[in-house]
């Protein structure tokens, strides 16, 4: 006996779903309020790095609205053609997000350079420098939770979303001791310096992320602990009796695993497809959502047929 069985769990649930479009729409909610906070007193006070800290909000916004897209669209079942789902999508997002930063990381830095070649009169300092604690403060919060929901569903897109936040509370803190020094030293160039701090820093993320998505799109496996963890369930199988070849890649959320299993020769097919079951359950329960293809091969102690 030796054939192949595919489950099909291409699919996400619709829990899957919902929970990952709320957590889109609140990283959107908050890029939103933050980006109009910025600006405001940006605009007020007169004050580069805080435009360019609203520039910089105004992209993760941009950014968190292609995640939605993507991530939505990446939801979708397979079709006639895309039969193996459309997880790829939120790679392509996710790519046009990371375009979208060094654009406006190279712009922030040049605006920041020109300012230093004329200086300008601030007004409204301390009340730019709580808006850059509160926002500070507020992308922290949410980073953590969206890089942890990331990990968790497998996300791609949310991840970075997250990690976009993250640089926020960077730069947020950064921007704001800068202005604290100048409030106190009247150092006026500390302003545009802050600005170009923060425009390096957009495009050390986009270095980053670039890394990330490449080994997403060139399908890297599961890291070797995660490949260890399906040897040992597989081990501890009393109906399996070897395994070799065990491959996997991520498109999206979706887990791709395939693998050859070897059982007793006499083992009805109604049985080992019960077992191929038995195998994607368990791979469900430690990954989430897979796409798992089994081929049952025969056991033979003297020797293998392959």
């Amino acid at each position: 006996m030796s054939g192949t069985t595919q489950i099909d769990n291409s699919g996400l649930s619709e829990k899957i779903k919902r929970e990952k479009e709320k957590v889109i729409i609140l990283s959107i909610a908050s890029n939103a309020a933050l980006v109009i906070m910025k600006l405001t007193i940006g605009i007020m006070s007169g004050l580069i790095s805080i435009v360019a800290e609203a520039l910089h909000s105004a992209n993760d916004l941009m950014a968190s609205l292609i995640a939605y897209v993507g991530v939505k669209n990446s939801l979708k079942p397979p079709d006639k053609d895309h039969q193996y789902g459309h997880g790829k999508i939120e790679i392509i997002s996710g790519w046009a997000e990371n375009i979208l930063i060094l654009l406006v990381g190279c712009g922030i830095v040049f605006e920041g350079i020109k300012k230093f070649s004329t200086k300008t009169p601030h007004q409204f300092v301390a009340t730019a420098i709580v808006i850059m604690i509160i926002s500070a403060i507020i992308n922290m919060l949410v980073s953590i939770y969206l890089i942890k929901k990331g990990k968790q569903l497998r996300s791609v897109g949310i991840e970075v979303d997250g990690e976009h936040l993250r640089a926020d509370v960077v730069t947020s803190a950064g921007i704001a001791a800068a202005l604290i020094i100048m409030r106190f030293t009247g150092l006026w160039w500390i302003d545009p310096l802050g600005a170009v701090f923060v425009g390096l820093w957009v495009v050390g993320i986009f270095i980053r992320l670039s890394s990330k998505l490449t080994q997403q799109m060139i399908d890297r496996g599961l890291s070797e602990a995660e490949m260890n963890s399906i040897e040992n369930m597989l081990l501890a199988m009393k109906d399996i009796k070897d395994f070799h070849k065990i491959r996997s890649r991520q498109s999206g959320s979706t887990i791709f695993i395939d693998m050859h299993v070897k059982v007793d020769p006499g083992m009805t097919v109604e049985c080992s497809h019960e077992l191929t079951t038995e195998i994607d359950g368990k791979l469900r329960e430690m990954f989430g959502e897979c796409n798992t293809l089994v081929h049952i091969e025969p056991f033979y102690a003297g020797g293998t047929l392959e």
